[in-house]
Formats: C-alpha cells, structure tokens, sequence
C-alpha cells in the first residue's frame, strides 16, 4: 500500500471513529469546505421520495445537518467490514443496524465511496444502499 492510499485509509478509519464517539468536529476536520456529500446528476429514487438523510449536500454545514439527522438515530450496530482503495478513493463497506426516531429500523450493508482531493481531504461522499429499505424507513 502507497503512502497515500495508508494516509487515506487512516483518514476515513479515523472518521468512522468520530462518528462512533459523536465528535463532528473530528469529522469535519478530515472534510474540504465545499465537500459534496450525495451530489450526483443522475436522479436518486430516495432523494425524490425526500428521505432526509439521503438529500444531497455541500459543505460543512449541510453536512453537520446531516449529522443532526443520524446523530438521532439509536445504533445496534455500525460496523467497518472491509475497505479498498486507490490513490484518490477509499470505498467502505459498513454494516448498519440502527431505530430511527420515527419507530422504524434500517438493517443493511452499505458502501461508502470517499474521494479525496490533492491536500488529503475528503472532497466528496457517495454512498450505496437498498433504496427500498431507506424510503421505507424515511416512513
């Protein structure tokens, strides 16, 4: 492994880390200012249903809403099962079970796909998950 495929593994174990302490702050350090979080072109079935935690993002501070919304969330599990890696991505695949404040439970396997920009920070986020699951857990 290159060092900067090392470096942004540890970036993003690192992020995963904070997340699980509830420390935004550790998160954002990691993130570029006008990072893109969910910004794709194609049309996404649960950003048109209007799943919250799916609406794309830009930024710090639209990414800490995004943070307010999962923050909330009650985890049986987030776990790390395995990343890959190249010299501008890290993709992770995360086990997730957790009840959300409206009564409803997600249980799946997603993948994260970091994209990092020349100074080390996260310049985007894209993730892959069971659509159907997270409209229907939106409720």
């Amino acid at each position: 492994m290159t060092t900067t495929t090392a470096s942004h593994t540890s970036t993003v174990a690192a992020m995963y880390e904070a997340f699980g302490r509830g420390d935004l702050a550790g998160i954002l350090s990691h993130l570029s200012q006008d990072v893109t979080w969910d910004v794709t072109e194609e049309p996404w079935t649960p950003r048109a249903a209007g799943v919250p935690w799916l609406t794309p993002r830009r930024g710090h501070d639209q990414v800490a809403a995004f943070f307010e919304i999962v923050g909330a969330w009650k985890y049986e599990r987030f776990e790390l099962l395995d990343m890959l890696t190249s010299d501008t991505q890290v993709a992770a695949e995360i086990r997730l079970t957790a009840d959300l404040p409206n009564g409803n439970r997600i249980d799946e396997v997603v993948i994260h796909m970091w994209t990092f920009g020349p100074d080390g920070n996260v310049i985007a986020l894209r993730r892959m998950l069971d659509t159907a699951a997270n409209i229907a857990a939106a409720g």
